[in-house]
């Protein structure tokens, strides 16, 4: 997720940033625990694998992210990101159907995990999980599409969707998606407040989606 730089208000206070990044720290880790239970009891599963992996990555860049200068706390941005951290208890990890081979979800989610992983590192430490100001960053990825971390996510979740289908795996995903693009618009709320992320947005016409959205 990145951040515009501006009016530089008051920081949170330390106590308010530690405490989400802990609470950060326990839903992933029931996360590893649920999805690795699930792949070890099938370890040809590297589909299950490639979530782990994943979301490893995002818990990892969500510990080191820099403060942010102002944080949104509306309670809508606040329960879309509660979503996007739990939204694998939902899921279904045995007595799926895979529409796809493993080795073409695989490959979806590895090609979703390294175009997020490139925008994360083109991100730095500006990264976040609630809408903030952090710095403006607009290279890399950031020329294509203006939340391309979210576009990772999305590329990897189809591979995995369609090699551990059911309607309820859908559904979390459709939900998850919901909240995804609340999070986006009110990202996009904070960050307007800057100029310098206006004339970005102006270049970079497609927020997830090359010529859909």
């Amino acid at each position: 997720m990145q951040a515009a730089t501006g009016a530089q208000p008051p920081r949170d206070s330390m106590l308010r940033e530690w405490l989400l990044r802990a609470f950060a720290l326990i839903a992933y880790g029931v996360m590893v625990w649920m999805v690795a239970r699930a792949w070890w009891s099938d370890t040809s599963r590297l589909t299950l694998l490639m979530l782990l992996v994943s979301e490893g990555v995002t818990l990892a860049i969500v510990l080191i992210a820099r403060r942010a200068v102002v944080r949104d706390m509306h309670p809508m941005a606040i329960a879309a990101t509660l979503v996007a951290m739990t939204f694998f208890l939902g899921f279904r990890y045995s007595d799926t159907q895979r529409l796809i081979p493993e080795w073409l979800g695989v490959t979806l989610q590895g090609a979703g995990l390294a175009w997020q992983i490139a925008a994360k590192i083109t991100l730095g430490r500006s990264f976040g999980l609630l809408p903030a100001a952090r710095g403006l960053v607009t290279g890399g990825p950031y020329r294509l599409v203006r939340h391309p971390i979210y576009l990772g996510y999305l590329v990897g979740h189809v591979g995995f969707l369609l090699t551990n289908f059911s309607a309820r795996n859908l559904l979390v995903l459709v939900l998850l998606y919901a909240a995804q693009t609340i999070r986006m618009l009110r990202e996009e709320a904070v960050l307007g407040e800057s100029v310098e992320y206006r004339d970005y947005s102006a270049r970079v016409r497609w927020r997830l989606v090359p010529f859909v959205f």
